[in-house]
């Protein structure tokens, strides 16, 4: 044999035994050449981008095909989730399939409302009656609707970012109430808070909810008064019921005869008490309004709403010429008294023990001055309303001392007059039906205001 020929039976012999350990002992493929089929798929929603193996490999859920077993790291991207880093790992197995879920980026959202019990609507379906507090939201633009039967519906919209608290406050308004007013006689005039309206009995009102202090009037007739409170889209009745009488409109009688006038136990100018004699006199029941002073005053100015409000800020001067201008006269300090404590001497209106909430005085805490009637419970013997708190009332007596005072002061005389009630400002002592209080003709305080009287008639 020659040499040659044994060498090439040798390479080829290599060539041979290489190719048996490339292939395995059964001649298929090796295990790094082995490719499986892997899909994808994302909750709770799909459309995520899929990049694996570097490679963009679409949204999804989606099938990789092709792919050797091993580790792998996929990440995911989705709007309104956080990117997702998952690692994998790819068995032998033909097809696999891995669920990898998200997390959806959120925020928090707070409704309140006045009344508590709205239902809210998110972009149409209900999300449960307010307060909805800190209910969380997949980050992105919302719209919601707040709904109450016996209220005007709200809408609003916004954008929910990441790790936002969203808060929003809605003080919800009502929907109009009915007041229907009759009276016996018909055909009487009407006033709601001291404000006379355009229609007489009987008469249909569509007015807000609240409390309203409802008055008829007619010639002939007393005034008859009845407080209502009326809710959001309620319909309500009244009847007022009307007897004969001369009292003039929005005034009251008081009988003329003796009372307790002064007190011997407060400030000393209240001393002594004394028995005086007053004769009959009709007396306003509510205190000059805004509205009412405004038509003899034009120049006086007040904010918008505010017309069934006390006129306030007003002079000694100018309380003297309204009264006349409307054919009364400012009611002297002794009727004044005798319309608030009656003849029984009570220390206020409504009796011996002071209560904050029958009177605008500092303890009651409103801090400003209310709408005159606004205590209608706490009204005097003879119906007089707000004679204690709310406003300081000008009466047309100078601030002297009584008759068997001998106590000497420089402000007796002809140089103060007299301011009787208290008011918003003051505090319980000021607001007592003997207490006193001074200051010049041409003072105009905040808190002064007045209230008219009449002789009676025979």
């Amino acid at each position: 044999m020659k040499p040659g020929n044994r060498k090439g039976r040798v390479v080829a012999a290599g060539l041979l035994l290489a190719m048996i350990l490339l292939t395995g002992c059964g001649g298929g493929k090796g295990k790094h050449d082995l490719l499986v089929s892997v899909t994808i798929d994302t909750l709770p929603v799909q459309g995520a981008s899929v990049l694996m193996m570097g490679v963009d490999q679409g949204v999804t859920p989606v099938t990789v095909h092709e792919v050797p077993p091993g580790d792998y790291e996929v990440i995911l991207r989705l709007d309104k989730y956080r990117r997702a880093i998952e690692s994998i790992k790819v068995t032998e197995e033909p097809e696999q399939i891995f669920r990898i879920e998200l997390e959806p980026i959120l925020g928090f959202l707070s409704i309140t409302t006045q009344p508590a019990d709205a239902e809210v609507l998110l972009n149409g379906e209900s999300l449960g009656k307010a307060p909805i507090v800190k209910h969380a939201l997949q980050v992105g633009e919302y719209s919601y609707e707040v709904v109450h039967p016996d209220y005007y519906p709200v809408q609003n919209t916004f954008v929910m970012e990441d790790n936002f608290k969203m808060e929003f406050t809605h003080e919800l308004r009502p929907l109009e109430s009915e007041l229907i007013v009759t009276s016996r006689p018909s055909s009487a005039s009407i006033w709601l808070n001291n404000l006379p309206q355009a229609q007489k009995t009987p008469a249909k009102l569509v007015l807000r909810p609240g409390r309203y202090l409802v008055s008829t009037y007619t010639d002939g007739y007393v005034q008859v008064d009845e407080l209502v409170d009326l809710k959001a889209n309620e319909s309500h009745s009244v009847e007022m019921r009307m007897s004969p009488g001369k009292v003039p409109q929005g005034m009251t009688l008081v009988p003329g005869g003796e009372f307790t006038m002064g007190a011997d136990d407060s400030a000393p100018d209240e001393r002594p008490a004394r028995k005086i004699m007053v004769k009959p006199f009709y007396m306003d029941r509510f205190e000059v309004t805004n509205q009412a002073f405004k038509q003899v005053f034009p120049d006086h100015k007040y904010l918008e709403g505010q017309d069934s409000l006390p006129a306030l800020g007003i002079s000694w001067t100018q309380a003297v010429k309204y009264c006349e201008t409307v054919g009364k006269r400012l009611p002297t300090e002794a009727e004044w008294e005798k319309a608030a404590r009656g003849t029984d001497g009570r220390i206020y209106p409504w009796g011996e023990v002071f209560v904050p909430g029958y009177a605008n005085t500092s303890e009651s805490g409103i801090g400003v001055a209310t709408r005159v009637g606004n205590f209608f419970e706490a009204s005097s013997v003879y119906g007089c309303m707000d004679l204690s708190g709310n406003a300081y009332e000008w009466v047309f007596d100078w601030y002297e001392a009584y008759p068997g005072n001998t106590d000497v002061t420089k402000d007796y005389g002809q140089i103060f007059r007299v301011l009787r009630g208290g008011s918003y400002k003051g505090d319980k002592f000021e607001a007592r039906s003997a207490a006193r209080h001074f200051d010049r003709v041409d003072s105009n305080r905040r808190d002064y205001g007045c209230r008219c009287a009449m002789d009676a008639r025979d």
